[in-house]
């Protein structure tokens, strides 16, 4: 009898996992939050969730903001695979001059929350989209099937994702 309680609960969650899936298609959140201690802990659990997605070529994409914390803006910036930072040193190097989160963040401040630099639409490396607390945004994939395009946030850079284009 225990087995069958155990069984039918895992299929229920199986269920309830799969329809809530297909209810959200092109939907990405961002979910976490921060805390700190004074001179001892930062802590952090900004993320996108799911952090890799399929998405065809042509397919709109919405970013939601659900994390916990107040007032703290994100970026989906799109950045070669080997601009994405591995550990602590390279994520706070990202903000460096010149660098993949301060090319797209001056970007930003001095243009806008969309930065296009390839063609409309997420393709190309240096394309970005600016979201603030509790808003969405939305764009065209336009990158052709068969690539991967690999983002971040510029401003929390250890927020990491993959689109992979069908």
């Amino acid at each position: 009898m225990r087995k069958a309680v155990v069984l039918l609960g895992a299929l229920a969650l199986g269920l309830v996992t799969s329809v809530g899936d297909a209810d959200s298609p092109g939907i990405i959140a961002v979910r976490g939050g921060e805390s700190f201690v004074p001179n001892a802990l930062i802590q952090s659990t900004f993320r996108f969730s799911p952090g890799q997605v399929e998405a065809d070529s042509g397919q709109i994409l919405t970013w939601v903001d659900e994390d916990r914390a107040a007032e703290e803006p994100h970026t989906v910036t799109l950045v070669d695979e080997a601009d994405l930072p591995t550990d602590v040193e390279e994520v706070f190097g990202c903000q460096a001059p010149g660098e993949p989160c301060d090319v797209a963040l001056t970007a930003h401040f001095g243009g806008g929350p969309v930065i296009d630099v390839g063609s409309p639409g997420l393709d190309a490396p240096g394309d970005s989209l600016l979201f603030f607390s509790g808003e969405s945004i939305s764009a065209t994939i336009s990158a052709p099937a068969g690539s991967t395009l690999f983002y971040l946030c510029a401003i929390h850079p250890w927020m990491q994702g993959s689109i992979i284009v069908r």
